[in-house]
């Protein structure tokens, strides 16, 4: 939550007004039961929408409306992110942030600065390491962290959150000398004498992580609305948390019971929590901005990390196949036993192999696939001749459209260019029938959606690289991705009947834009900048100035 311009947001009261208002002079957009439709004006009352169409027939059917001019700019639904993790978003405020640095020595300096910044905190923990970006592509090791200029504990995740870099004291307070290099689900990285060299990959993290003193942040509450009135900056008024323990339901819960949560969550229960048979012991729960009806477990690791699971070795490392961070067998008993309690179940699978282990799981009848709307997160390496079974099981691929374009440069190298004919698929699986329910992955990603519109329209980074786009052939329409960032990501929350869309009885959650995504240059998408965002017909973020 870096560089933001000054913004100004909105008491938000969570109450409609009996009044019907009329937003009119708008250039408005709605992927509405599969149709493209544009409108001049929306009517909406006690936070539902009315009607769209243009002012005078709308002004004729309510002509005692309060009217509101729109100024000419682009209105659209409300955005929506169906993979995200909040609580790392927000700690990012109290971290050391490193992602898009391009190399190890400005890492380093970043490091150090912010040691020197904080000297009360006991670790120095931060996220965002992308060695893919660096010079040589070399991981780095504990020695470059024991330059710097501290005592302390330093322990950071790279960027996919599936691998962590430590120095010294760290690896000596978690004893890590006695482990060997291989763990269940997990990988300590060795040099060629076989010395542990400070990365340690998925489950290997908990050697680490396990021994880290909290950092108190008795704010945590605060930095998590923070953290959502900042997503409303960016035009979301819907997020997927992927996969929460009880710090983050409690907040939830208490943010509900308060009225204070300013946009929609659908908050996933980490299958991998302490706490997970008490969260579950309570049911699902869903009320007009809280829904938790879903579990999210993690089948392997991250491609950049060479943790995703994959069916043949990779092409850069031929001794390496993949990790799985949870066995089958877990996976499955737990999809089984909670299927029919309603409870929906999302699962990582980056790799091939972890793919198509999710894929058998959600085709077994107990897996309640289409009842409960089984989801696979990530969805991003897939056996070319296991793309057509998401359709025939009724799977949802929930995906990351910016995924394409930070991998774009290290994916061939991991896996080679045959196995990329099923890599981030999404115009051959919308092809097959199946839906995509988009997001990005924030902290791993940068959370504003018009970069994930941008990219899955013309599979190009920000600079516009590479020139016609990286494998091109899987291009969203602009259209298609508008429908998997908003009706396309309700779906996958079975609220399409309330969400996702500008249509009448669906709450009236959309934005102003300060350009149409349908007609500009494609792009320059990821350059549009929010106006105005409302959720259930209130205005809860404004950067017009006009109040």
């Amino acid at each position: 939550m870096k560089n933001i311009l000054p913004l100004v947001f909105l008491f938000v009261s969570h109450l409609g007004t009996a009044q019907v208002t009329i937003i009119h002079n708008v250039t408005g957009n709605s992927i509405n039961q599969g149709q493209h439709v544009t409108f001049k004006a929306m009517a909406f009352q006690d936070g539902k929408v009315l009607m769209t169409g243009n002012q005078a027939d709308l002004s004729n059917t309510y002509p005692q409306a309060k009217l509101i001019d729109g100024k000419g700019h682009s209105l659209l639904p409300g955005l929506h992110d169906a993979h995200a993790h909040i609580l790392g978003l927000a700690k990012l405020k109290n971290e050391i942030d490193l992602m898009s640095v391009t190399s190890l020595e400005e890492s380093l300096q970043i490091i150090q600065k912010f040691i020197d910044e904080n000297p009360n905190n006991n670790w120095i923990l931060g996220r965002g390491w992308n060695q893919a970006l660096w010079q040589g592509k070399k991981f780095p090791t504990y020695k470059d962290l024991d330059s710097l200029k501290t005592d302390k504990p330093i322990w950071l995740r790279r960027v996919d959150g599936h691998a962590g870099w430590a120095n010294s004291k760290a690896m000596e307070i978690a004893k890590t000398n006695q482990y060997l290099k291989d763990l269940p689900g997990g990988e300590i990285i060795v040099d060629e004498q076989g010395i542990q060299t400070g990365i340690f990959v998925d489950n290997a993290m908990n050697l680490i992580s396990e021994h880290i003193g909290v950092e108190k942040n008795a704010n945590t509450k605060e930095l998590i609305h923070q953290a959502l009135m900042y997503l409303a900056s960016l035009g979301m008024t819907s997020v997927d948390d992927a996969g929460i323990d009880w710090l983050e339901y409690d907040i939830y819960k208490t943010l509900s019971a308060e009225n204070n949560l300013p946009i929609r969550i659908n908050a996933m229960l980490g299958s991998w929590s302490k706490v997970l048979d008490k969260m579950l012991s309570y049911g699902p729960y869903k009320d007009d901005y809280l829904q938790i009806h879903a579990i999210k477990y993690v089948s392997d690791g991250a491609l950049g990390s060479r943790g995703a699971a994959m069916l043949k070795p990779y092409d850069d490392r031929s001794d390496a196949v993949g990790l799985f961070v949870q066995s089958k067998e877990f996976i499955q008993e737990g999809v089984f036993a909670n299927a029919d309690k309603g409870w929906q179940a999302g699962i990582h699978a980056i790799g091939d192999k972890a793919n198509r282990i999710s894929i058998d799981i959600f085709s077994d009848p107990k897996a309640k696939t289409l009842e409960n709307r089984n989801r696979i997160e990530h969805a991003q390496i897939i056996d070319f001749g296991d793309l057509n079974k998401l359709k025939e099981f009724n799977i949802i691929a929930s995906m990351q459209p910016t995924h394409a374009t930070s991998d774009k440069n290290m994916a061939q190298d991991r896996v080679g260019r045959q196995r990329l004919r099923g890599a981030y698929a999404w115009q051959t699986l919308l092809k097959k029938g199946v839906v995509i329910a988009s997001g990005s992955d924030f902290p791993v990603e940068l959370p504003n959606p018009f970069f994930g519109l941008h990219a899955a329209v013309t599979r190009q980074d920000r600079d516009n690289q590479p020139p016609g786009g990286w494998i091109p052939v899987e291009n969203m329409s602009v259209k298609q991705a508008l429908e998997s960032f908003t009706i396309g990501a309700a779906f996958a929350n079975r609220k399409e009947s309330e969400i996702g869309s500008l249509e009448k009885g669906k709450w009236a959650d959309f934005i102003l834009v300060d350009q149409d995504i349908f007609l500009i240059d494609k792009k320059d998408i990821w350059k549009s900048q929010v106006l105005q965002t409302w959720v259930a017909g209130e205005k809860i973020f404004d950067n017009t100035l006009e109040k």
